[in-house]
C-alpha cells in the first residue's frame, strides 16, 4: 500500500497552489501601482514604479526599463524621480544640490541630469522630488513576466464558467499598466525655431556682509568673461569661480529695493569656454535689518546695521522760549555706519521722531531727547 496521492489530486493541489500564488503577486503589484498612483498626487506613499520610456538614462537605465522608487533621503548621484505633472515624471541623477537664502527664508534646490543627456534639467525645489530609485528591474525580465501572469490569468477566465476573482485582477493590473506606462510618457515637442540659449542658473542670493551678489549656474562649461546687470545698471564682477560668479551692484539699488520691497532684475550674459554666449535672468528680493536709535547725551544715533545705505528722516519736537518748534531733517545713513544728530542747544526739552521704509512698509520710532 502506498501513501502517494493520486495524479489527479497532486495537479488539482499543484494548481490550486499556482492560482493562489498568482493572486497574491497580482494583489502586490496593483498596490505597488496604486501607490505610484498615489505618490504623483502628493500623497503618502511606501514605494513605487515607473517605466522608463526614454534614453536619457542610458546605460544606467534603457527605455522600458522598470524603476522602483522609495520615499527616502537622496544625495548627489542619486537618481531620483520627480514628476512636472502626475501625468509626466522624469527619471535623472541628481548632479547638484544648491542651498541659498532669500527674504522669505532658506530655500534647497535640486539639479538633475540625465547620464546620456548634454544639458542640465532647470532646478527645481527638494520637495518636488518623487522619491529616490532603490531598484532597477530590466525589460527583459518584468515585460515576459506580466505577459505570463496575465496570460495564466487569462486562461482562468476561460476556464472559469463566470466572470471571477482572477478576470478583475487581471482587467485593473493592465489599466494600471497603461496608466503607469502613461505617466511617464514624454510629451510630444513640436519643432519651433530655437531662441538665444539661455544660461541655467542655480540661484542668486545676496551675501550682507560684502553687498555683493553670488551667483550660481549648473552648466559643465567654465566661464571665461561674465557680464551682470542689475535693474539695467552695470554691475562690478569681482570674481568667477568654479561654477559661481561674484559680482557688486550699485549699492544705492539695493537701497531702494529694501524700500520698496521689488525684487531686483540681474541679467548675466556669459562667454562659456569662448565658443557659446549665454544669457540668463533672475530675480532676487533684499531683506535687511532696521535701523538701531539710541541717544548718548543730547545727541541722537542712528546706526545701520546693513552693507548699504538706508534713508531715515528725523523730525525734531523741541520747546524753546515757551513754545513749541518742529525741525525735519532727511538723512542718507551709510552702510555699518553712525549717523549723529543734536537738539539745538537753545532748546529746553526736545524729542525725536525717526522714520525709514522697510519692503515697502513705513516704520518709525521714538525717542526723548532733552530733557528737563
Amino acid at each position: 500500500m502506498t501513501n502517494e496521492k493520486p495524479p489527479k489530486l497532486r495537479s488539482f493541489f499543484l494548481s490550486r497552489l499556482l492560482s493562489n500564488l498568482l493572486q497574491v503577486l497580482l494583489g502586490l503589484v496593483v498596490l505597488v501601482l496604486l501607490f505610484s498612483l498615489l505618490s504623483r498626487h502628493g500623497y503618502p506613499y511606501l514605494v513605487g514604479v515607473s517605466v522608463v520610456v526614454s534614453n536619457s538614462m542610458e546605460p544606467a537605465v534603457r527605455p522600458w526599463d522598470m524603476v522602483v522608487y522609495a520615499r527616502t533621503g537622496f544625495t548627489v548621484g542619486d537618481v531620483v524621480i520627480y514628476c512636472v505633472t502626475p501625468s509626466y515624471c522624469v527619471v535623472h541623477r541628481v548632479v547638484d544640490i544648491v542651498n541659498f537664502s532669500t527674504v522669505n527664508g532658506d530655500t534647497t534646490m535640486v539639479v538633475t541630469k540625465g547620464d546620456n543627456a548634454e544639458a542640465v534639467d532647470s532646478p527645481l525645489p527638494v520637495d518636488k522630488v518623487v522619491g529616490r530609485v532603490v531598484l532597477v528591474a530590466p525589460r527583459e525580465l518584468w515585460i515576459p513576466l506580466l505577459l505570463l501572469l496575465i496570460a495564466i490569468a487569462l486562461r482562468d477566465m476561460v476556464k472559469a464558467p463566470v466572470v471571477g476573482y482572477s478576470q478583475v485582477i487581471a482587467f485593473s493590473i493592465t489599466v494600471l499598466l497603461l496608466a503607469s506606462v502613461y505617466a511617464t510618457a514624454p510629451r510630444l515637442i513640436n519643432p519651433e525655431p530655437v531662441p538665444v540659449p539661455v544660461f541655467n542658473l542655480a540661484g542668486v542670493y545676496v551675501n550682507y556682509e560684502a553687498c555683493t551678489l553670488i551667483i550660481r549656474y549648473t552648466d559643465t562649461l567654465v566661464l571665461s568673461s561674465a557680464q551682470v546687470h542689475v535693474n539695467s545698471t552695470s554691475a562690478t564682477v569681482l570674481s568667477i569661480k568654479d561654477r559661481e560668479l561674484v559680482a557688486e551692484p550699485d549699492h544705492s539699488l539695493l537701497s531702494r529695493a529694501y524700500e520698496t520691497g521689488l525684487p531686483l532684475e540681474v541679467k548675466v550674459e556669459a562667454e562659456l569656454n569662448g565658443v557659446a554666449r549665454l544669457s540668463g535672468r533672475y530675480r532676487v528680493l533684499i531683506g535687511g535689518y532696521d535701523p538701531v536709535v539710541n541717544v548718548s547725551g543730547n545727541n541722537l544715533l542712528v546706526y545701520n546695521p546693513n552693507c548699504y545705505p538706508v534713508r531715515v528722516n528725523v523730525s525734531m519736537r523741541y520747546l524753546a522760549n515757551g513754545a513749541w518748534y518742529w525741525s525735519n531733517t532727511t538723512i542718507m545713513v551709510e552702510g555699518f555706519s553712525q549717523a549723529v544728530l543734536q537738539a539745538p542747544e537753545y532748546a529746553e526739552e526736545a524729542y525725536a521722531l525717526v522714520y525709514w521704509f522697510k519692503q515697502g512698509e513705513a516704520r518709525w520710532t521714538g525717542t526723548p531727547l532733552k530733557t528737563r
